[in-house]
């Protein structure tokens, strides 16, 4: 029975295929790091790396399809069919500068060389293409364990690679592991060298702790860390202490219960509430954090669309007034917006009466009665879908253009979203000519 049972068959069919091969020319050749982890844990595997005695240069020889990925650290990937390995040589690595990169890379023989440079033990274990395991520093004892320990002495690891601390956390947070005392106090100690390590390298990490299954694991355990006082980026005064109030707890709770499948944006904006970053800030602050700015730009108007709809709803006289304010909200962020608000609404209704499950149902049955039917009554969002153009107001009316078309084609949209009017041509004309003569077309 093959070890392998978290691998899509063809990935495996073609990782030993490379294996093998090299293995036939005289090279050491195995399986490792994360791949033999993952397996080990029952997680799905996504790709295999290979460790091997081959030279670089020996690599790109026996293989028709490669790319030279780093050869200078002794890295090329093989392709064969759809899949893709990378291949490295066993290597040994000296003489880091700015606790991040080595300024040199020797190439060794042996395979636990190899595994002794690598920072957790989780991630020094080798696989042939038997599955037969070598596993020198008690990799697989420590993931049977949930504990998560470094190969060798911790402070050495850090300083050598400050982002693995960062990683420390992630692998934490994401495995549910619990750090060993030798671990946690050498990045307590070494925290300071966090400044040296690449922003974009730090949200990386921060991302795939924020979107793993247990952020608020992650999230307490960076705080205790001390690390974030170091990061080349603005944190919030709120990150650094301990959460308090109503609504962050509850935006902490329901950050916890969206699935990570779900839209990114709806945890990023429950943790930067939760922390008292409000919709005109957190855009410039995920920019500064290096995160792309679609997803910066969409995670501050989810925000925005939350303080001001509540702020609406604060100061509405009545029904019909609240609901053109939706309509309006809706109309200026989008309907997908609008839904992204409706889904992490009922997750934070949740959480607030995740003990009393009658209010619960009432503040639900509300919003379905209310915000979820507006939601899904608005009938059109642009101009592009309005039955008429500017032209054929010009037309219609015999005036000339200028900024008075503009806002009369917003107001025609307005009315058919809000349902004042069908989305119909002549109406469209007829009313256009109408506020013409009552406005003076000013």
């Amino acid at each position: 029975m093959s070890f392998w049972r978290m691998v899509p068959p063809l990935m495996r069919h073609q990782g030993e295929y490379v294996l093998k091969r090299l293995q036939e020319h005289g090279h050491q050749a195995y399986f490792v790091g994360g791949c033999v982890r993952d397996e080990i844990m029952g997680r799905p595997v996504h790709d295999m790396d290979i460790a091997t005695s081959a030279r670089p240069e020996e690599v790109l020889a026996l293989f028709e399809r490669t790319v030279p990925t780093g050869l200078q650290h002794g890295t090329v990937t093989v392709l064969a069919e759809q899949e893709a390995f990378e291949v490295t040589t066993f290597r040994k690595e000296a003489d880091y500068e700015d606790h991040r990169h080595p300024t040199r890379v020797e190439f060794v023989d042996g395979l636990l060389e190899d595994l002794r440079r690598r920072d957790f033990t989780m991630n020094a274990i080798a696989a042939d293409a038997g599955g037969n395991l070598t596993d020198p520093f008690g990799g697989r004892r420590d993931i049977e364990a949930g504990v998560l320990r470094c190969v060798g002495d911790a402070g050495e690891r850090f300083d050598e690679d400050a982002l693995r601390m960062m990683r420390a956390i992630r692998f934490a947070s994401v495995f549910g592991f619990r750090p060993v005392k030798s671990l946690w106090s050498a990045l307590k100690s070494s925290r300071s060298k966090i400044s040296f390590i690449a922003i974009e390298r730090i949200r990386a990490e921060f991302e795939k702790m924020l979107l793993g299954p247990d952020p608020l694991r992650g999230l307490v355990l960076l705080q205790r860390s001390d690390l974030l006082p170091y990061i080349k980026a603005p944190v919030p005064p709120a990150a650094l202490r301990p959460l308090a109030g109503d609504n962050a707890l509850a935006a902490m709770k329901a950050l916890a219960a969206v699935p990570p499948e779900e839209s990114p944006e709806l945890r990023y904006t429950l943790l930067l509430q939760g922390i008292g970053v409000g919709g005109e800030e957190a855009a410039e602050l995920m920019k500064l954090w290096t995160f792309p700015n679609a997803i910066a730009r969409r995670t501050a108007d989810l925000i925005l669309f939350d303080e001001l709809w509540k702020s609406r709803r604060e100061e509405a006289g009545g029904s019909r007034q609240l609901r053109e304010h939706w309509v309006a909200l809706q109309l200026r962020f989008g309907k997908h917006m609008a839904a992204l608000w409706l889904k992490r609404e009922r997750r934070l209704l949740a959480v607030r009466f995740a003990e009393a499950p009658e209010k619960l149902q009432a503040e639900l049955d509300l919003m379905n009665e209310r915000e979820a039917r507006w939601h899904e009554e608005i009938p059109i969002h642009t101009l592009k879908e309005l039955a008429i153009r500017g032209e054929d107001v010009i037309e219609a009316t015999g005036r000339k253009g200028g900024p008075w078309l503009g806002r009369l084609m917003d107001r025609l949209l307005f009315m058919v979203a809000s349902r004042e009017l069908p989305n119909a041509r002549e109406i469209l004309l007829e009313q256009a000519k109408v506020v013409v003569n009552e406005d003076g077309a000013s």
